[in-house]
């Protein structure tokens, strides 16, 4: 199985990220000092103490094994390095390098054929066993090129407050010392409000992470996980600004990258069967501010958006305002779903070929089209500002009239 089909298995559970299984044989000493049965206050200060150290990282590098387990374990593992540090609250800069092991064992000889980095205000890709150089600016969504390495990207290093949901979480449970290469780690389950549960190794020396293992289950219900690992862990490496800037090799062409469609160009045209079998167009709607919501009924954050969209859909009720939720890549019932949760806006059904002219690669994708037939406004993923963006959007085309 090649990397990229690997990566976009993975991206099938983009809801979780990362933790690895297989620790080492438990250091007996250190573990003599730890109760079994560890309190709760004691639980919390060690994940307060990881969340500290964390967050008072500004750079680090760091190599790493991303691989599944259970419905996941199909397929090399992905192994590489990967540099960042945070000149910024909301500003990471990244490079890594990626490439696959078909053996258990760690290897330091395996080619790494894939660069990417994120840098100020691009992000860029190069496949060298493919002769491919992509560049994208990150407001027009260049940062899904790093998309094939975010399960690597140990998040905890480069974010504010990175140990809140552990802390604030539903329950700890100790589970022992073990070690993830070289580092003795205390090794803890964690199960969180919502009811997912993750297994954090944090070093005994330092607090940080070195590994986590987020746990699922495969479509039929068994066990499964994603794991990072990390090894070699360097703490406030020089990290130059010429390092997150790549630069193509000569004789090859860049290619220009953008997430989505821009805005101001033409929404490619459709027509889709609604749930009762009648044809919607989108010429058919000129005149009216058109959203589309590409979805599927296994998709977690697809869930998550949807309230949101019925709120508009009752709010522009009276108003040119045709709101559709597009469902795309669908292995269950979206019709009985829709039914079943009370969304009463469109459902447009077998959308996948629309997805791909809509340069659809994860979703929920949100795009609104102007009165004229014109992209006015995108969106990629869940987040909690979506409805208020849209709101905007649509009230501005609206004002317009």
């Amino acid at each position: 199985m090649s990397l990229w089909k690997i990566t976009a298995m993975l991206v099938l559970v983009m809801s979780l990220l990362l933790t690895v299984g297989s620790c080492g044989e438990a250091d007996t000493e250190q573990a003599q000092d730890i109760d079994t049965v560890a309190t709760q206050p004691q639980i919390n200060q060690d994940f307060i103490l990881a969340d500290s150290a964390s967050e008072a990282l500004e750079a680090c590098s760091y190599t790493f094994r991303v691989y599944g387990t259970g419905a996941y374990s199909e397929g090399p593992a992905m192994v590489g390095s990967i540099s960042g540090r945070s000149p910024g609250e909301e500003e990471v800069l990244l490079f890594a390098e990626i490439g696959q092991d078909t053996t258990p064992e760690i290897e330091d000889d395996i080619d790494l054929f894939i660069a990417l980095v994120s840098g100020a205000d691009s992000a860029y890709s190069h496949d060298k066993l493919e002769g491919v150089f992509q560049k994208g600016s990150l407001e027009e969504g260049g940062g899904d090129l790093l998309r094939p390495v975010r399960y690597a990207i140990m998040n905890e290093y480069f974010l504010s407050d990175p140990f809140a949901d552990e802390i604030a979480s539903q329950s700890v449970v100790f589970e022992g010392v073990d070690s993830v290469g070289a580092e003795a780690c205390n090794t803890y389950l964690v199960t969180y409000a919502g009811g997912q549960q993750a297994k954090w190794s944090l070093s005994v020396a330092d607090h940080l992470p070195r590994r986590v293992e987020r746990l699922t289950s495969g479509q039929d219900g068994s066990p499964a996980s994603i794991v990072l690992e990390v090894y070699n862990l360097e703490i406030a490496p020089d990290l130059p600004d010429s390092m997150f800037i790549l630069v193509p090799p000569a004789g090859i062409e860049v290619e220009n990258y953008s997430a989505f469609l821009l805005n101001g160009t033409p929404a490619p045209e459709w027509n889709l069967s609604d749930s009762d079998g009648n044809m919607v167009s989108l010429e058919e709607l000129r005149g009216n501010v058109v959203v589309i919501d590409f979805w599927a009924t296994w998709c977690g954050p697809c869930l998550v958006v949807m309230p949101d969209i019925q709120s508009l859909h009752e709010k522009y009720a009276d108003q040119p305002v045709m709101i559709f939720g597009v469902n795309v890549w669908e292995s269950g019932d979206p019709v009985a779903f829709m039914l079943e949760n009370a969304y009463t806006y469109g459902l447009l059904l077998e959308g996948d070929a629309v997805a791909e002219e809509y340069k659809v690669s994860g979703i929920p994708t949100l795009y609104v089209i102007d009165q004229e037939g014109n992209i006015a406004f995108a969106e990629v993923g869940a987040s909690s500002e979506l409805g208020l963006k849209l709101t905007e959007v649509i009230d501005s085309l609206l004002a317009v009239e």
